[in-house]
């Protein structure tokens, strides 16, 4: 009796729910028949609808403030060593009077009134430092350039207090400059590293790409570090590199020879022949030392 009861329950369950779908027009999906052409037309519809989206956000123009947003690099040339800034204390200060002989110069072009982007790229560079083992100063030199014409002096020291707080170094070190400037100055530097950027009126910002340059004593671009973080073995060796091994330590100038930038990935790599090349120099002089105990040996026996 209580399994008749069950059976028409769930008979009259699905009567109810069946006549529900009826009324609602709506067709099982175990009972609905295959249609390939109706499947087929579905697909292409949705598959058109998506291009056309697709072609409709390429067609938008890219915002003007963007269309100059790019680096070109410029490895090997020099950047215009004449032209002059002035520092977080109020002097007119030359470029050419921060490259010294065997010293390498961080170069970060950015403004002090950024919100984000800028500060990430110099508290970035302030991390990677951190981890190099190179002091400031002693192994390096470092130069922050403001892109915008507008901001001070006064403006400029607050941040390269903050900076180099947070570096570890007293907040007035002349070793890192802070500098302001006019926008013929700033657009003649920016040019000469290929560092594109622009102002947006709507947003009353700078748009700018996130890069650090790495220059050498003599003022040419060597590296160029994209980002807001940084390896400081990516760092570190781009220092020593453009150095000339003149700073850092013999380890440091054997891993150059390990490792080579790889503009692709953006970094420094294992540099394969010159593990090889570094292989062999060890082998050999390991032979050679043996040859020498060996003849010395033969020396004392009379044999030679």
């Amino acid at each position: 009796m209580k399994e008749v009861e069950s059976r028409k329950f769930r008979v009259g369950r699905t009567s109810t729910r069946q006549a529900v779908l009826d009324r609602l027009g709506c067709i099982p999906l175990n009972s609905r028949p295959f249609n390939f052409r109706l499947w087929s037309f579905d697909c292409c519809f949705a598959l058109f609808s998506i291009l056309l989206s697709g072609a409709a956000l390429a067609a938008d123009p890219m915002p003007r403030a963007l269309e100059s947003i790019e680096i070109t690099e410029k490895i090997g040339e020099p950047i215009p060593l004449d032209l002059t800034f002035t520092d977080s204390t109020g002097k007119e200060r030359r470029l050419g009077q921060f490259f010294q002989p065997d010293k390498p110069v961080i170069l970060i072009l950015a403004y002090y009134r950024c919100p984000m982007l800028c500060n990430l790229v110099i508290s970035g560079t302030v991390n990677a430092l951190k981890g190099t083992g190179l002091k400031l100063g002693r192994d390096f030199v470092a130069l922050t350039v403001s892109i915008d014409p507008s901001e001070t002096p006064q403006l400029a020291a607050e941040r390269k207090a903050g900076h180099l707080q947070a570096l570890g170094e007293p907040t007035t070190d002349p070793s890192w400059a802070f500098m302001t400037g006019a926008d013929v100055q700033v657009h003649a530097l920016a040019k000469s590293v290929g560092f594109g950027y622009s102002y947006d009126e709507d947003t009353k910002q700078y748009a700018h790409p996130a890069v650090i340059f790495v220059l050498t004593p003599a003022g040419k671009i060597s590296r160029y570090l994209y980002g807001i973080e940084y390896s400081p073995r990516d760092l570190k060796l781009a220092l020593v590199e453009a150095a000339d091994g003149k700073v850092g330590t013999s380890l440091d100038r054997v891993l150059l020879s390990c490792f080579k930038y790889d503009p692709a990935l953006r970094r420094y790599g294992f540099y394969v022949w010159g593990i090889l090349k570094g292989g062999a120099l060890v082998v050999f002089a390991m032979l050679s030392a043996l040859l020498a105990v060996l003849w010395r040996r033969e020396l004392k026996r009379g044999t030679v």
